[in-house]
């Protein structure tokens, strides 16, 4: 191809990436300015000798029939050391575009970058090239080369796309440098003709990296206004929430997708009910687990079952706390389950539910405290008048349980006896 030229980053580009950095003394073009203005770029001259014309003239005529391959045979015999700057820049613009069509991507941006390092293409042909080149370092993971070779397309577009500001923010945040990376992207996003839902997601990943908080919560909600229906930002905003110990706005966060039917994920259902509890609303953390198990949302297993009978017994819906207790009893290894069922059933005073709950405890056994088991039965068959019954279930608490429960036992004996007359010790 010719006469070789310096690295196009390290010739040109490098002191612009410095004046990048220095957000104390920005030139008037740089992006990040306030009311900026872009350079005015003095066109080179442009003007070919008759022989090169004809021979560019040729080489796009086989461009446009297709026939690459003589188009390349027909540039390499055009000698560079005898061009002129503007002459040679459109040669090797020229190659760029054979080698792009022979999807020869890397020698095709080897020839951009050779003509650019000529600087003599007119301003709208160049600016088009620099950023072509700057896509292509980008795609290659050349991000510092990619940032340089648009920081010099910045330096003369009047009117910068927010794609570029984008292109150099996530050029940033590729190589973890953050805080240069957030300004960009925040005036991509401002730019945006529409929201743009990859870049306000890069922008809310840097305000999170950053630790920024409070930003990201302001972005997370306007997202929500742009799109209600992505479940993914109420999940975040619930979490930061959490963060900053704002237990409301993370349980509002929650609730509104799990009205609109969105919540279907076990453990975001899980949060939300315990928020509810935590924030003394089991009546709701009932509902919320009652209905996501009946849907199939949430597995009707030992642990969230367990959730649910907790939140109906603090709001004192015992009716639905018993129905969760008795699924629980059955998965569990020991009665305890049927003992706290008995205990729920005698506070609505249903003896008898009382008597067959407790029987059923002492049967699947490994109760912690047998005795106080058949305290509570004893209690429950005195109230159906079964006395006999009542003081054998008291003799076997004696048996089964502690000093205390034993004076107690023998304190409800004595009351039994006291109500039927048995005065027999």
């Amino acid at each position: 191809m010719g006469r070789r030229l310096a690295p196009l980053a390290l010739l040109v580009l490098a002191p612009l990436a410095a004046a990048q950095t220095d957000l104390g003394n920005l030139p008037q073009w740089h992006p990040l300015r306030a009311g900026r203005v872009a350079e005015e770029r003095e066109e080179p001259p442009a003007s070919m000798s008759e022989s090169f014309y004809r021979r560019l003239s040729r080489t796009h005529e086989l461009l446009d029939e297709d026939n690459l391959t003589e188009a390349l045979d027909l540039m390499d015999r055009i000698r560079t050391d005898r061009l002129s700057d503007y002459e040679a820049a459109q040669l090797y613009q020229t190659y760029g575009f054979v080698y792009s069509q022979m999807e020869r991507e890397g020698d095709a941006f080897e020839a951009f970058e050779r003509c650019l390092e000529l600087d003599a293409l007119p301003t709208m042909v160049q600016q088009g090239i620099v950023y072509s080149v700057a896509g292509y370092y980008s795609g290659e993971e050349r991000f510092r080369e990619s940032n340089d070779t648009l920081m010099r397309w910045f330096r003369y577009e009047a009117e910068p796309r927010s794609e570029a500001y984008i292109l150099m923010g996530a050029n940033f945040a590729q190589q973890e440098m953050m805080p240069d990376a957030l300004p960009y992207v925040i005036r991509a996003n401002e730019l945006a003709e529409t929201p743009n839902e990859s870049w306000r997601n890069l922008q809310l990943a840097i305000h999170v990296e950053l630790r920024q908080v409070p930003e990201a919560i302001e972005l997370l909600k306007e997202n929500i206004g742009i799109w209600p229906d992505k479940l993914r930002f109420y999940q975040v905003l619930s979490g930061l929430y959490m963060e900053t110990n704002n237990d409301e706005g993370a349980l509002s966060a929650l609730t509104i997708p799990w009205h609109r039917g969105m919540l279907e994920v076990e453990s975001d259902i899980l949060s939300l009910a315990r928020l509810n509890l935590f924030l003394e609303n089991p009546a709701r953390a009932g509902e919320i687990l009652s209905q996501a198990m009946e849907r199939g949302h949430v597995e009707e297993n030992f642990d969230n079952l367990r959730l649910l009978l907790n939140s109906w017994t603090m709001a004192r819906e015992m009716n639905r706390a018993v129905n969760a207790i008795d699924k629980l009893a059955e998965l569990a290894d020991d009665g305890e389950f049927f003992h706290r069922k008995a205990m729920l059933l005698n506070e609505t005073g249903d003896w008898d539910g009382v008597v067959d709950s407790c029987a059923r405890a002492l049967e699947k056994g490994g109760l912690e405290n047998p005795g106080e088991v058949w305290i509570l039965q004893g209690v429950a068959l005195a109230e159906l008048r079964r006395f006999d019954e009542a003081i054998e279930a008291f003799e076997s608490a004696k048996r089964d349980g502690s000093d205390n429960i034993r004076r107690n036992a023998n304190a409800w004996i004595g009351y039994v006896r006291d109500r039927t007359g048995d005065s027999s010790s």
